[in-house]
C-alpha cells in the first residue's frame, strides 16, 4: 500500500453535483479525484470490484479477494483450464453476490454470460447465459431494482458507435437501451467502453481502455442516446471501476500497467482552501442553560436538537425533549435575549405518529422556519422504532403554523424520505438540517434543504454512523428535489472521518455561505462541531490543514466532556450566537456560547 501526498491528489474534473442544473455553479472551482491509496494487485489487469470489507482485482481468468484495509490477499480463484471462462471483463458485489461480466471476444461467434461468485470465498456458483452474440458483455451493474449491462462494439467509429447499454428487469428481461454520444464515443477509440458503474448521485460513469478519463453520463427517461455531463481526468487507466457503496464517495479503479488498484475519493480544488472567517466560541458560564427536568415531563430525560428563531426581544428554542419511556417529542423554550438563562417551557407541541407511522417513535431535529407572513413550517425527523440503527429514520416530516406557536402535522407522511437505494447517500435514512431561501443570479428565488443523509448501517464505527450532507431545493418548502451529496467525510481529519451531519448554513450579505455541522471521528468516538464555507453553497471549504475548521470540541470533565452537536447558529449584531448539546445526545441539555474574535480577550 502506497499513499501519496496531498500535491499529487488534485485530477482535473470531476461531478459531485452535476444534477443541479438549476444552481448556478461557481466556475472557477476544479472538480476532481483526490488520490488516497494504491495496492499491488497481480491480477489487476481487467477491473476492479468492492464491497464492505474488501475489493477484488480481475483479470481474464482470475480473481483475487484483497482486505480493503491493508491491500493483504485473502482468497482467489482460477479458471480451469477447460471452463469456458476466457475474458472476464468487470464485476459488482450486490444481493452478496460477486457478478463478473464475461465474453469470449475476440473469438466468433461472441459467447456473452455473466459469472457468479461467492464473495468470501471466490467459489463458483453459477453461470448466467445471454443469447446476445453481437456486442460483448463488458460490465455489469444493480440500480433501482434494475440490473444495467453494456455490450461493446469494436473496430472503426461506426462500428464503436453501436455500443450500448441495456437495461434489464430483475428477471433480465430486456426493457431498454440506450447509446454513447459521439463526443464519448470518439474518446473510446481505438477501442470501445470498458467499465461502467452508477455513481452517489444517480450519474453513470464509465471508462475506455486506455486514457486516463472517466465519463460521466445522465441515462435520459426515454431509451436513445445518453447524454455527456462531463469528463474527468483520474489516475487510472480505463478498465473496469466500482463505486464503493458502504464508503459514500470512494471510487476504484486499476493501472494495468503497473498491476495496482488505486483508492479515489469526490472532491475539488476549494475544499482544501484557507478559510474566510476565523471564528472562536466563548461558553456561557451557567451552562447548560437547558437541562432535562424532573420525572413525568416531557422533556425529562434530555434536551436535544436546538433550532432557535428570534421575534424582538425574544427567543425561541425548539427542541427535542426525551420522556420517562425514552419517547422523543419536540417542544419549545422562551427566554429574554438578555436573559439568556430564564427560559419558560411549553410543549410538545404535537404528538408523535401511530404505530407504523415514519415517526411512530420519535420527533426529533426540530427546524422552524418562518415561511410568510402567515405561515410557519417545522420540519422534523421520525424514528419509526423499526430497523436498526440509523436505518430507523426513514424520512423528515412537516408541521405548521400561523403564528409559530400553535402547530399541526402537516401529513402522516414525509415530506422528505430515504431512498432505499444502495450506494446513494440517504439510502437508508435521513435526519435533520436546515432550511433556507436563496436569490438566484436570474433573480429567482429557492428554498434549499441541507439535511443529513444516512448511506448505511452495520456493526463497524464507519457503518453504524457514517453520514453525508446533502441537498433538496423545493419552490414550495413542501415538495423536494433531492440534489444529491454536497459533503462527505474527509477520511483525513480524524474528527470527521466516520461521518459530517446536521448542517446548519447561512448566507452572508454578499451572497457567499456558512455552515456548522456535527462531525464525527475517530479522536473521540463521538460528536464535535465544524465549520465549512462556500461561495454558491455546494463545494465547500474546509481549511487548508487539518484543524482549521475544527470549532467547538468536548472539554472538562462535566456535561461537554464526551460530545458536542447539533448546533445552532444566530446572528447577533456582528456576533455570533450558537446553541448545541452535550453528552449523551442531550442528555445533559443544552448549552450556549457567543463568537469571540481570535484578537479579542472576551
Amino acid at each position: 500500500m502506497r499513499k501519496f501526498p496531498l500535491q499529487y491528489f488534485w485530477m482535473t474534473t470531476f461531478i459531485l453535483f452535476s444534477q443541479i442544473s438549476s444552481i448556478q455553479a461557481d466556475q472557477k472551482t476544479v472538480r476532481g479525484f483526490r488520490e488516497l491509496n494504491r495496492f499491488k494487485a497481480a491480477e489487476a489487469h481487467q477491473a476492479v470490484a468492492v464491497d464492505e470489507t474488501s475489493f477484488y482485482a480481475i483479470s481474464s481468468r482470475e480473481v483475487a479477494r484483497y482486505d480493503k484495509a491493508t491491500g493483504k490477499q485473502l482468497a482467489n480463484w482460477t479458471g480451469p483450464k477447460d471452463s469456458h471462462i476466457r475474458h472476464l471483463n468487470s464485476g459488482i458485489v450486490t444481493g452478496g453476490k460477486l457478478y463478473c461480466a464475461h465474453s469470449n471476444w475476440p473469438k466468433s461467434p461472441l459467447k456473452n454470460t455473466i459469472e457468479v461468485f461467492k464473495p468470501e470465498s471466490l467459489e463458483h456458483l453459477e453461470t448466467l447465459t445471454f443469447p446476445e452474440t453481437a456486442g460483448a458483455i463488458n460490465w455489469v451493474d444493480h440500480r433501482q431494482g434494475k440490473w444495467w449491462v453494456c455490450y461493446a462494439f469494436y473496430g472503426p467509429l461506426e462500428n464503436v458507435r453501436k455500443t450500448r447499454i441495456v437495461r434489464y428487469a430483475e428477471n433480465w428481461q430486456p426493457e431498454a437501451e440506450w447509446t454513447f454520444p459521439d463526443s464519448v464515443v470518439k474518446r473510446f477509440l481505438p477501442n470501445s467502453n470498458s467499465g461502467g458503474a452508477f455513481g452517489p448521485n444517480g450519474l453513470l460513469y464509465a471508462t475506455g481502455h486506455d486514457h486516463a478519463e472517466v465519463y460521466v453520463l445522465r441515462i435520459p427517461d426515454t431509451p436513445g442516446i445518453l447524454e455527456h455531463v462531463e469528463t474527468l481526468s483520474a489516475p487510472i487507466t480505463g478498465q473496469g471501476i466500482a463505486w464503493d457503496q458502504s464508503d459514500i464517495g470512494t471510487f476504484f479503479g486499476i493501472v494495468r500497467r503497473s498491476k495496482e488498484v488505486v483508492k479515489l475519493r469526490l472532491t475539488h480544488s476549494a475544499e482544501f482552501s484557507a478559510l474566510r472567517d476565523r471564528i472562536q466560541w466563548k461558553r456561557e458560564a451557567k451552562n447548560p442553560i437547558l437541562p432535562p427536568r424532573t420525572a413525568g415531563n416531557f422533556d425529562s430525560t434530555r434536551c436535544m436538537n436546538p433550532w432557535v428563531v428570534r421575534q424582538n426581544d425574544q427567543y425561541r428554542l425548539f427542541y427535542a425533549g426525551g420522556d420517562d419511556r425514552s419517547q422523543h417529542r419536540i417542544g419549545m423554550a422562551t427566554a429574554k435575549v438578555d436573559a439568556i438563562t430564564e427560559w419558560n417551557r411549553s410543549g410538545p407541541l404535537f404528538e408523535k405518529g401511530m404505530s407504523g407511522a415514519f415517526d411512530a417513535r420519535w420527533c426529533v431535529l426540530p427546524h422552524a422556519i418562518r415561511m410568510a407572513d402567515d405561515r410557519w413550517h417545522l420540519y422534523y425527523t421520525g424514528n419509526s422504532g423499526q430497523g436498526t440503527g440509523l436505518s430507523s429514520f426513514p424520512g423528515i416530516g412537516l408541521a405548521t403554523s400561523v403564528d409559530g406557536k400553535n402547530w399541526s402535522r402537516f401529513s402522516t407522511q414525509p415530506v422528505l424520505p430515504r431512498s432505499n437505494e444502495p450506494g446513494s447517500p440517504d439510502a437508508i435514512g435521513v435526519a435533520g438540517g436546515s432550511v433556507l431561501k436563496i436569490k438566484r443570479s436570474d433573480g429567482t428565488s429557492q428554498w434549499r434543504f441541507y439535511y443529513t443523509g444516512c448511506p448505511t448501517t452495520g456493526k463497524p464505527h464507519l457503518l453504524n454512523q457514517q453520514k453525508t450532507i446533502c441537498l433538496a431545493v423545493s419552490q414550495d418548502g413542501i415538495h423536494w428535489e433531492k440534489q444529491g451529496v454536497i459533503m462527505l467525510r474527509d477520511p483525513e481529519r480524524d474528527y470527521e472521518n466516520v461521518g459530517v451531519a446536521g448542517p446548519v448554513v447561512l448566507q452572508r450579505e454578499d451572497g457567499s455561505f456558512q455552515m456548522w455541522y456535527s462531525a464525527i471521528g475517530t479522536r473521540w468516538g463521538y460528536y464535535c462541531i465544524c465549520y465549512a464555507e462556500s461561495d454558491d453553497g455546494i463545494h465547500w471549504t474546509r481549511g487548508i490543514q487539518s484543524g482549521d475548521n475544527l470549532q467547538l470540541t468536548p472539554t472538562g470533565s462535566g456535561w461537554e466532556s464526551q460530545m458536542v452537536e447539533y448546533p445552532s447558529v444566530i446572528r447577533e449584531g456582528k456576533r455570533l450566537r450558537l446553541f448545541y448539546c452535550g453528552n449523551g445526545y442531550g442528555r445533559t441539555g443544552i448549552g450556549t456560547a457567543v463568537s469571540v474574535e481570535p484578537d479579542q480577550k472576551n
